[in-house]
């Protein structure tokens, strides 16, 4: 999941079948989105919350130059050059 390899490549790394990958990655996926899972560990921020301070500060040295989704989703895309114009600030 963290990587953003492809089953067959996970498969090889772990000389596992494709089959077996696929199997217990929908377990995995089932399990940490269950209700019992998702409504103790997972927390979304209310409306009302307030800002962290270092949003509210306008110091994000760490956003210069950023190219990306406004709402923080990063999403690794390694298209072929020919290619990477149409991946650029889309969703």
């Amino acid at each position: 999941c963290r990587t953003g390899l492809s089953v067959r490549h996970v498969g090889e790394r772990f000389q596992h079948a494709n089959a077996t990958i696929t199997r217990y990655f929908r377990e995995i996926l089932f399990a940490v989105s269950s209700p019992s899972f998702y409504n103790q560990y997972v927390q979304l921020p209310s409306e009302n919350d307030p800002l962290p301070e270092y949003l509210q500060s306008g110091k994000l040295k760490f956003f210069s130059g950023a190219l990306g989704a406004v709402d923080g989703t990063h999403i690794a895309c390694s298209p072929p050059a020919s290619e990477q114009d149409l991946a650029r600030n889309r969703k």
